[in-house]
């Protein structure tokens, strides 16, 4: 096999042993060949984890600094030059049995329900969406929650965050996450479909829960599924050249718990629109204490 751009054998998840491919790929997706990555010996692997089950995305280093070059320009790619707007206009308009973001707009609300202790009268009820993208679920979320909550998206893509602030109905940043002083004490913190994104995923969310609340702040992450690989075309975006990893239920609860954080919950979600998602909430140890002798 072509030296690809993981040498290590160790899982970014769990820390656990890398074994077999499980996946491969021989000819570039649309965005690698935005990127100009060749179809000339092209090959890129997802290779499964022997502990947790997660998947890694093995690519040829040459191919991973070309993809880098297009990060600014993620949205313009995949909408092909079509108008964000609308696509956020189709998005909410879609009834809720219909909508992915509607459903995750109903877990996080019943899990604020069900976690009533960990919001109390103190500080205000603050959201931070980090990959915020189109605004779809931050617009559901902050029109559809009890109180008066504001919110914060968080969007590096300059075409994105340009809609965003078009919406006006939310406080917009357009930059990454890396752990700004200002980004602190959020009651909630979302992360849909973004650590997969990210090769060292603990590293953010030690980020992140340094982030919240640490008396009363909750967590959010909604990871694409390895359960995709064999059940959507290999064309599928889920199992492109830009996502990193792909997680199991099990990779992801012991990611964040290496990242220092509580789990609270987990599951695995058939969407509408046909992906395969894996959930989790988590929380800081001092918030988890006060769970366990309020409940």
């Amino acid at each position: 096999m072509m030296a690809l751009n993981n040498n290590l054998d160790t899982c970014a998840i769990c820390g656990g042993e890398l074994g077999d491919t499980v996946l491969a790929h021989d000819r570039p997706d649309r965005f690698e060949r935005a990127a100009g990555v060749s179809e000339e010996k092209y090959r890129r692997a997802w290779v499964g984890c022997l502990s947790c089950g997660s998947a890694t995305n093995r690519q040829k280093p040459e191919n991973l600094r070309k993809l880098r070059n297009i990060a600014a320009q993620y949205y313009e790619v995949d909408f092909s030059g079509s108008d964000i707007g609308a696509k956020y206009s189709l998005v909410m308009s879609l009834p809720p049995h219909k909508s992915d973001n509607a459903g995750r707009v109903d877990r996080i609300i019943a899990a604020l329900t069900r976690w009533e202790s960990l919001r109390s009268s103190k500080g205000a009820l603050s959201v931070l969406d980090i990959g915020a993208g189109t605004g779809v679920f931050l617009s559901r979320f902050l029109g559809q929650v009890p109180g008066d909550w504001t919110g914060v998206a968080l969007e590096p893509d300059p075409h994105a965050a340009d809609h965003l602030r078009s919406l006006e109905l939310f406080d917009v940043k357009q930059e990454l996450f890396t752990g700004q002083p200002e980004l602190h004490g959020f009651k909630l913190l979302t992360l849909n479909k973004v650590l997969e994104h990210i090769q060292d995923p603990k590293v953010l969310l030690e980020q992140v829960a340094a982030a919240i609340d640490p008396a009363q702040g909750l967590i959010y992450v909604e990871v694409p599924d390895v359960m995709t690989i064999g059940r959507r075309p290999p064309t599928d975006n889920i199992l492109g050249a830009l996502h990193c990893h792909l997680y199991s239920p099990t990779g992801l609860v012991r990611l964040l718990d290496r990242a220092g954080l509580v789990v609270l919950d987990t599951g695995r979600v058939f969407e509408p629109s046909g992906k395969l998602t894996a959930f989790a909430f988590a929380t800081c140890t001092e918030a988890a204490e006060r769970l366990a002798t309020r409940e």
